[in-house]
């Protein structure tokens, strides 16, 4: 596994990279073995043409590994080989192409990286991504990522590791607050009685704040747990509670991630509201629920939606692309959903390829080709946050031409950059290889989508609760046609640090991605 320091991640959802999120004022780090040799997947995307820059291609150094895989077409080759297909991946298919900087190889050695194939390689492809950086200063590449291909073949299964519950951070040195977003249907965590809006203030009896090396071993190893059927006991303070109270709960390397976690249609005055929560398009199981949540809509004969996408980090477009078609009307028949434009080379399937609105389902967990049902809505309610990345991007740009997108929330992340998964010697790479325009040509947002209303997430309330100040805000927009008028000095100050960033979801790069398909790219 690829260990980045002091990246806010959690094992718990999905993908299986481990991250030291707690730290002292000197920082952290850790590392592990290699993962075991896979089979790799993915379609070829590298040209077979040499390059234009001198370099060999890609082709010609695929599948040379340093431990060839059995069952595969692997050859023998070393790390050197593997790091040259690396360098000439990314000059053949990398949006920037241009502007990778001039890096050493040849210090990028296994015994800088505790002989770790994978961490060894990480390091070389994170050292070639551009440093280029938006108008408001961010790195424009903050996506590209690598992942052990196992890892990813679970990822697209729906497989997790871990609790079953996701959290946020507020800082990784003291004073720490950390809080659970929310948990997974039937998990371990859910079973044990954690929910959304708790606050962990120990962990295997060591407060959250301890500052010692022993510590903060301590509370890492329980946040994220590198063996399965680990039994952690957290402290948790509940909302409105004035004291902890002590959750036992054993970990699981098969925690079921349920991406459509909630469907309801709720009446708020003279509004049938159907109120959705998305927390991801990654998943195969995801098309065939989003399409059963629909059907319940049109079946309730609503008249307002609400898509609750603030934790969605993205997957596949082409479900981003299904749902987009569900919510509108027939007139997006045959109109582009999303343009995918590559660097000047263009030498990938999918570069200047139109994706019209999908009419009929994909067949990822749905049966292939079958009608797919319509709202007919001439407005849709999209509640988002920082952690609202990439194919959940996708939905708001691409109906923006043709239907009103109120954003509730606060700014999305800004990817509007995309890829193909290339898979070599077990490693698969996700390099950053075009950019997505809507019908109207617009795809310039790096730097996220500023809401229509600012609103802070809402921890004391449970997602779905008409309460909650992001559906609350909703639903009066949807009835009065306007932003609410002001919040408590409370919730103000609730809101700025939210919106300023002091909360945030812990995520890994792995998981804010835009694919088309098993085949073709992801997001």
């Amino acid at each position: 596994m690829v260990v980045y320091t002091l990246t806010m991640h959690i094992k718990n959802i999905l993908l299986l990279p481990a991250f030291v999120v707690l730290a002292s004022c000197g920082g952290g780090g850790g590392g592990s073995a290699a993962p075991a040799p896979t089979t790799p997947t993915n379609t070829p995307t590298t040209p077979t043409t040499p390059t234009t820059s001198g370099l060999p291609s890609a082709a010609s150094l695929a599948q040379i590994c340093l431990a060839p895989r059995a069952g595969t077409s692997d050859k023998q080759g070393s790390i050197d080989t593997e790091k040259s297909w690396v360098r000439s991946f990314m000059d053949e298919t990398y949006l920037w192409y241009k502007d990778i900087p001039a890096v050493d190889a040849s210090t990028y050695t296994l015994a800088s990286y505790n002989n770790s194939v994978i961490k060894t390689l990480d390091a070389y492809f994170q050292a070639l991504k551009t440093k280029n950086i938006t108008a408001s200063g961010k790195l424009v590449d903050q996506f590209s990522f690598t992942i052990a291909t196992a890892d990813l073949q679970n990822q697209q299964s729906g497989v997790s590791s871990g609790y079953g519950f996701r959290r946020s951070l507020s800082s990784g040195v003291p004073p720490r607050v950390l809080r659970i977003l929310y948990v997974e249907n039937g998990s371990p965590a859910q079973l044990a009685g954690l929910q959304r809006g708790d606050t962990i203030t120990s962990i295997d009896g060591v407060d959250i704040n301890d500052n010692t090396s022993s510590g903060i071993a301590t509370l890492n190893a329980g946040l994220s747990p590198t063996v399965s059927s680990k039994t952690t006991t957290f402290g948790v303070l509940s909302v409105n509670a004035t004291a902890p109270r002590n959750v036992t709960v054993t970990s699981s390397q098969s925690v079921a991630v349920t991406p459509v976690a909630l469907s309801k249609v709720i009446t708020d005055g003279p509004n049938t509201v159907g109120y959705l929560v998305l927390n991801s398009f990654g998943v195969d199981s995801a098309e065939k629920q989003l399409i059963d949540a629909v059907t319940q809509f049109k079946a309730a004969s609503i008249n307002e939606m609400v898509i609750d996408l603030r934790y969605n980090g993205g997957g596949y477009l082409d479900i981003s692309n299904e749902l987009a078609w569900m919510i509108g009307d027939t007139n997006l028949a045959g109109k582009t959903f999303e343009k995918l434009t590559c660097n000047d080379k263009n030498n990938l399937q999918f570069c200047n390829e139109v994706d019209t609105f999908h009419q009929q389902s994909v067949g990822f967990s749905a049966a292939p080709n079958q009608a797919l049902p319509q709202l007919k809505l001439k407005r849709v309610f999209v509640l988002t946050s920082g952690n609202t990345c990439s194919a959940s991007e996708s939905v708001i740009n691409s109906l923006s031409p043709f239907i009103q997108v109120v954003r509730v929330g606060s700014t999305t992340c800004g990817k509007p950059y995309g890829f193909s998964y290339k898979d070599n010697c077990g490693t698969s790479y996700a390099a950053m290889q075009f950019k997505g325009v809507n019908a109207a040509g617009f795809g310039d947002y790096a730097d996220g989508f500023a809401p229509t209303c600012a609103v802070a997430d809402d921890l004391t309330h449970q997602r779905g609760d008409p309460a909650e100040l992001m559906l609350a805000s909703a639903l009066t927009y949807a009835r009065t046609g306007a932003c609410p008028a002001g919040t408590s000095a409370s919730e103000k100050h609730l809101t700025s640090r939210v919106l300023e960033g002091h909360y945030v979801m812990e995520r890994s790069p792995v998981e804010t991605i835009r694919l088309l398909g098993h085949s073709r790219v992801q997001r």
